[in-house]
């Protein structure tokens, strides 16, 4: 994976399109670019069924985040040549050999869309519309396997391009709108979805530097437990109790006969953390997801406060959402709980 700082070496060596090595661009005009051109790449996903994610990402390698003189010249944005069949204009630029013929569109609009038919019109790339169109990982492996460039990092240069700047998010949309909802505008670095009716928000507890979730019991139905002679409740059809004063995951766990290990497994814990007081303890393993479906992210919340509010379990919140542990999260963003 690379390493993408505050200042990104604009050597693009070895990308299919040579051109664009000796433009230069930085972070800034990464997140420009995507913000620029996230509506047109969601609105051909709709059209053709090509990851948005994996759209934008070629477009930035391809043109230099549209600076390198194809893209600057020709609104080329992903070093398509002119091939056989094409009969539109042409713009001469150096690339493995000197002079080769490109293609020059009257604007990037029709680049993205000449990209997305040319991708759909080759039979040497049917094998991507057989895969998963929200799995941006295996569009780039079977772009590379098929062909679209030479260079033997081509996938994970784009996979890290994905994951470094969220981009992926373009493709959560898409799948939003597809399912009926209508999302935010589309934030810099941020999933966006649009959020439905919220549950009842109980008691926050905060630690340092973190929000946890807790309740009083009264918001969730009682249950009894032949095992235990603390209350247990539910929450998104999950057993859980409340912590007590006092209380560490190896004590609750001895109460309701768990193993210690899987208690911390079923919350999301590491070995060093322990429960506040009258902050849920699920005793058994949390839901895939929430009737609720989406959720906006408050200040302070975090992905495990979300997990637990929810009974969600924290893998599939990931999942769902394209995210993980090194994730971070803003008051506003728009949370997935349910695929």
């Amino acid at each position: 994976m690379d390493n993408f700082g505050k200042t990104i070496a604009c050597v693009i060596i070895g990308l299919m399109s040579g051109f664009a090595a000796f433009a230069q661009y930085n972070e800034q005009d990464i997140r420009d670019y995507i913000e620029q051109y996230a509506e047109v790449a969601i609105q051909k996903m709709h059209e053709y069924k090509i990851p948005a994610s994996i759209t934008v990402a070629q477009g930035i390698f391809e043109s230099a985040c549209g600076k390198s003189r194809l893209a600057v010249e020709g609104n080329n944005h992903f070093g398509i040549k002119c091939h056989t069949e094409w009969t539109g204009d042409t713009i001469l630029v150096d690339d493995d050999e000197l002079q080769e013929c490109f293609r020059r569109y009257a604007s990037v609009s029709e680049s993205y869309t000449d990209h997305s038919l040319f991708l759909t019109n080759r039979k040497r790339y049917s094998n991507l519309f057989q895969l998963d169109i929200m799995d941006y990982k295996a569009w780039a492996r079977t772009l590379k396997q098929d062909g679209y460039a030479t260079n033997p990092q081509y996938a994970d240069r784009l996979i890290s391009l994905i994951e470094r700047f969220n981009i992926a998010r373009l493709d959560t949309i898409y799948y939003q709108q597809k399912h009926g909802y209508v999302p935010m505008a589309v934030a810099e670095s941020k999933p966006v979805v649009q959020n439905t009716q919220p549950v009842e928000k109980p008691a926050e507890t905060k630690k340092p530097g973190k929000k946890v979730f807790t309740a009083s019991g009264s918001e969730y139905p009682a249950d009894e437990s032949p095992f235990t002679y603390r209350k247990v409740f539910k929450n998104n059809n999950t057993y859980f109790v409340i912590a007590e004063k006092g209380d560490t995951y190896e004590k609750i766990a001895q109460d309701i006969l768990v193993m210690s290990d899987n208690l911390r497994k079923f919350n999301d814990v590491g070995a060093n953390e322990e429960p506040m007081e009258n902050e849920i303890v699920y005793v058994e393993a949390k839901a895939r997801g929430n009737a609720t479906r989406v959720h906006t992210v408050q200040p302070g919340e975090t992905l495990r406060y979300i997990s637990q509010r929810y009974g969600v379990q924290l893998r599939y919140i990931f999942k769902y959402n394209m995210l993980d542990e090194n994730s971070v999260i803003h008051p506003g963003d728009q949370i997935l709980l349910k695929r």
